[in-house]
């Protein structure tokens, strides 16, 4: 990357600026509020009255990118990792507003001695229809061209953003609707065209709790790089009221027939340094840092992951430390298991017979960290998980998809450059929106994608 640092600009202009846009719509300021007609329309007076839909969002966004003391432009006063939010009743990157029984936010910053740990204990604020009024505009210029930018991205960095959504008025049906809007190329030999948005793996979920952490339980909408997030939420994905774990994945407290391989060291090639799940365009399910795993040889342990249950058991110890193990997976499979251990990692997975994929595995036999010599491993020092999956882009036809008015729902989006990423991305940039539609559910029994029938979007709201 460039040591230009072009990202100075992330917490107030580059990234998520346009939802200043959302913000002053869902503050009630007049800005894409429509009626639908065709609602709980009423006649009195000779006066024909249509209900109202007024949907409004608020957001925390947190960025993990380069320290504090090296670049505090990409971030609010809160310190790393707190970037913007609305309500920010102060405008120090952090979400707050007040209430009658004082200052509500998003975590109290006096209560830890890193911004890094307040921010993974904090949680997005519920709010109700009253208050909205209440809050002040977003505090920072919205950006003109996109809602979200990136731009001098270094390899490792992320970004998270989990937004409040709620009707105010009426039931109603929410999409979620992405749209790229801007790409560039660093001009480097290295890259047949810009490349970033093929880098970056992107998920969005619906955060139950508003921690902007994917959690175990929750349930992922979309994911894989963000070009193919972007592409599909092109088209809108319809939004579920009340999400269930099956919704994309199997519910791991369900016994699940798995066919998936099982993998050996024959599987297995080290990898320098440190790889990660993101460094191979997957996601972790998990990662099992060594003072967590079983040290005896016969124990076994079993952690839940957001998308399903690993069991663990170890088959060789040595030094105390865990050396060799067996694994079983319910409720989901694997792309790749990277165990770490030493300077370097043992990236376990295999090529399908064609060549250009990798098969899923549900199971694994004698797996380590690399050998330290012909027989002796190094000890397991971590293990990481790591899926593949794209989930519908529907919920199924029994799942509640009609908002109720006054509920805050939760839905998060976060991305990662991979740690391995060459300079074929060096200098690239990628601007994209993020928007919400919503559309009144009464007389409206058969819902269709307004991205896909623009010329209904006079029948709703949008904030983007």
């Amino acid at each position: 990357m460039t040591n230009e640092n072009n990202l100075h600009d992330l917490s107030r202009r580059k990234v998520l600026a346009g939802l200043g846009a959302i913000g002053v719509a869902s503050a009630g300021a007049g800005l894409g509020t429509t009626a639908y007609f065709s609602d709980d329309e009423t006649f009195e007076n000779n006066t024909l009255t249509a209900g109202q839909l007024d949907l409004s969002v608020t957001w925390q966004q947190l960025y993990y990118g380069g320290p504090q003391a090296t670049r505090p432009g990409d971030y609010g006063d809160a310190e790393r990792p707190f970037v913007n939010a609305y309500p920010d009743g102060d405008g120090n990157g952090l979400q707050s507003f007040e209430r009658d029984n004082g200052v509500h936010e998003y975590a109290d910053l006096s209560a830890y001695d890193d911004p890094e740990e307040a921010a993974k204990a904090g949680t997005n604020l519920e709010f109700a229809c009253a208050e909205i009024a209440t809050f002040e505009d977003p505090s920072f210029d919205p950006n003109d061209d996109a809602l979200i930018e990136l731009d001098d991205v270094k390899p490792g960095d992320s970004g998270e953003v989990t937004f409040g959504i709620k009707l105010c008025d009426n039931p109603g049906y929410i999409w979620l609707n992405g749209d790229l809007v801007d790409e560039t190329d660093g001009g480097h030999a290295e890259s047949d065209g810009a490349q970033l948005a093929d880098e970056i793996q992107a998920r969005a979920w619906y955060d139950t709790n508003g921690n902007n952490v994917f959690d175990v339980g929750e349930t992922p909408i979309i994911g894989g790089s963000l070009r193919e997030v972007l592409t599909m939420l092109n088209e809108g994905v319809l939004l579920a009221y009340d999400p269930a774990p099956d919704l994309g994945v199997p519910d791991p407290n369900e016994s699940t027939e798995l066919d998936g391989i099982t993998l050996t060291e024959d599987d297995c090639e080290v990898v320098p340094r440190n790889p990660t799940c993101e460094d191979f365009g997957l996601f972790r399910a998990i990662k099992i840092e060594s003072e967590d795993l079983p040290t005896t040889i016969g124990e076994s342990e079993t952690y839940s992951t957001p998308v399903g249950d690993v069991t663990i058991a170890a088959t060789d110890v040595g030094g105390g430390d865990l050396r060799e193990f067996d694994f079983q997976l319910s409720g989901f499979e694997v792309s790749a298991v990277i165990v770490k251990g030493g300077a370097d990692g043992n990236v376990c997975r295999r090529a399908d017979s064609d060549g250009d994929g990798y098969l899923t595995a549900a199971f694994g036999d004698g797996l380590g960290a690399p050998f330290r010599t012909e027989t002796e491993r190094y000890g397991v020092s971590h293990i990481s998980f790591c899926y593949d999956v794209v989930v519908p882009e529907e919920p199924p036809e029994d799942t509640p998809v009609c908002f109720e008015p006054s509920n805050t729902r939760f839905i998060a989006l976060e991305w990662t450059l991979s740690t391995v990423v060459g300079n074929e991305v060096q200098g690239d940039s990628v601007a994209f929106d993020l928007s919400f539609y919503a559309e009144q559910c009464r007389h409206n029994p058969d819902p269709v994608s307004p991205f896909e029938a623009p010329d209904d979007a006079e029948d709703a709201e949008i904030a983007s």
